[in-house]
């Protein structure tokens, strides 16, 4: 074990001695139900009724504008005040990856897991656009039908630095051309579809090309093609009222500006308590997913007014007053301000601030009162470091609670999968779909204890499998090779799962856009255990 997470994960599978566990986490739920009791036992969280009104109706408009607005989803947003469970993930171009649409499927389940427990959480979707452009927003990776080797698609001309929400979506001949690459991709797979299937497999396909096509022509920039994107799958195919939220809306971040005055205040002490939380990290034995802070930390980052560039700054105090100073790589212009920690005022520059990784949180607390926070590793290690330091100056954060790493079948994976010379390291076994029997027998039965036993027995048979593939090394044309690349996404050394490293619709193509993502939907309950691993049987 390497990060804090993996002592968090060992808590709830094997009942690990987890000390210090109160100070990371506050607590961590073993299933999605404990996790609501959890939440159910935790104070109130009050929200100025001022800046929920306004945030209620910028929502309703934002959903409008997109024809997002179902009943479910206004509803919703008219009982933000109750409560909320949440989850998030960058924009990335096309959609992202899979992960999303398990997330999504995550708090929807906590959501309606929550209607027979007393305080009903709404299903908030942050669609994250305050991020600096990096490639993991402007690049998606393929499979490839002849190589474990993926092919890779780039928005052009995307500076690294700048804040995403500048990315525009108006480059048609650019979507055009990628769309044809997409379709050409899958075409090459078609030879692994059955006869009686291709036809079927292909229609597919073009549904998800002309899907992608006209949410790209029905949207201004990224955030909102990422939000039609997968607001159409949750909120019109599948009617779940799920709540999108665009971070970088102007006047979204005005509401939460107040939510920096705790870390401008008390700024030594969260320094403080955020580096005590770290040492305590390694005194574990476990590595910080981030350093200890510095003494110029600075809560926020300052967009540049010319080229938007985010820049990081640095802030010395002196006396009552904080100094803050950056320069932009770009123009190469110094920004600097100052403010009064006894009469903070953000009207000057409040559209220039965007929040760090360990504000971001913090703020939405001010504006949004959410109990539990759907989160992946990165997030769970993180929280560690952050949820005690923000504890320190008054915020009640949410419950972290991780979602199931999601493995899928396709018709690719399945016949190569019957090579011969795989039968030692595919997971398509007896044995594996004799599990997945036992599991799904075990939520329809309602029966606790089994549900638990076999979801730990799915994790650990196909954690298994992941971790001794990952260790055989052939040439990328092999069949070994391209399993690991098309079942786990190993396509390179850094990724290792499926999900995260295939965008959405390679599972799309073969369950279709309605069925996409209440495939994960299926795969929760409300008994469910925390983390682990599932599996999609997805087929045409």
């Amino acid at each position: 074990m390497e990060k804090i997470g993996d002592l968090y994960e060992a808590y709830i599978k094997e009942q690990m001695n987890f000390p210090d566990l109160a100070y990371f986490y506050n607590a961590i739920p073993r299933t999605y139900s404990d996790a609501l009791d959890h939440a159910n036992s935790r104070p109130e969280i009050q929200i100025n009724a001022v800046k929920m009104k306004k945030l209620k109706q910028i929502l309703v408009e934002y959903h409008e504008k997109l024809g997002l607005l179902t009943s479910a989803t206004r509803k919703n947003i008219s009982k933000l005040d109750g409560g909320v469970v949440l989850a998030g993930q960058q924009a990335t171009i096309f959609g992202g990856s899979g992960i999303i649409g398990n997330k999504i499927s995550a708090i929807v389940n906590v959501s309606d897991a929550s209607k027979s427990k007393g305080r009903y959480l709404v299903p908030v979707f942050l669609i994250n656009t305050h991020d600096s452009i990096q490639p993991e927003i402007t690049t998606i990776h393929l499979p490839n039908n002849q190589s474990s080797i993926s092919k890779a698609i780039n928005l052009p001309d995307a500076i690294e630095g700048v804040i995403a929400n500048t990315i525009t979506s108006d480059d048609y001949e650019w979507m055009a051309e990628n769309l044809s690459i997409i379709k050409n991709i899958f075409s090459e797979f078609k030879s692994s579809v059955s006869k009686d299937k291709t036809k079927l497999f292909l229609e597919k396909v073009e549904h998800v090309i002309s899907f992608l096509r006209e949410t790209y022509r029905s949207s201004s920039d990224l955030g909102e093609w990422v939000t039609l994107i997968w607001g159409i799958q949750a909120n019109i195919l599948n009617d779940w009222g799920v709540v999108f939220f665009p971070t970088s809306h102007p006047e979204i971040r005005k509401l939460s500006l107040d939510g920096y005055i705790p870390f401008l205040q008390l700024r030594s002490d969260y320094i403080e308590e955020f580096n005590k939380a770290t040492k305590k990290i390694e005194d574990l034995g476990y590595k910080p997913t981030t350093a200890a802070k510095n003494g110029d930390y600075s809560p926020f980052f300052y967009k540049c007014p010319e080229d938007h560039y985010r820049i990081t700054l640095s802030c010395e105090e002196i006396e009552d007053v904080l100094y803050f100073e950056g320069k932009c790589p770009i123009d190469k212009k110094e920004h600097s301000f100052s403010v009064n920690k006894n009469d903070i005022d953000f009207s000057v520059f409040s559209e220039n601030l965007y929040p760090r990784l360990d504000t971001n949180q913090a703020l939405l607390q001010t504006i949004i009162p959410t109990y539990i926070r759907i989160s992946g590793p990165g997030e769970i290690n993180y929280a560690a470091q952050v949820i005690p330091s923000t504890r320190k100056l008054g915020f009640q954060f949410p419950l972290y609670v991780k979602y199931a790493r999601m493995l899928y079948n396709t018709p690719w994976i399945e016949a190569l999968g019957k090579d011969p010379t795989l039968s030692t390291y595919t997971i398509l076994t007896p044995e594996f779909f004799s599990i997945l029997g036992s599991l799904a027998k075990a939520r329809r039965k309602s029966d606790k204890l089994f549900l638990v036993q076999k979801s730990r027995d799915l994790a650990n048979y196909v954690d298994n499998k992941r971790l001794e593939i990952k260790e055989v090394k052939d040439k990328p044309t092999s069949s070994i090779e391209r399993f690991k690349s098309w079942q786990f996404g190993m396509y390179d050394e850094k990724h290792q799962w499926q999900e995260v490293s295939w965008p959405w619709f390679v599972m799309a193509v073969v369950t279709g856009l309605t069925d996409n993502i209440a495939s994960y939907r299926r795969f929760y309950s409300p008994d469910t255990p925390i983390g682990g691993i599932g599996f999609i049987n997805s087929m045409l």
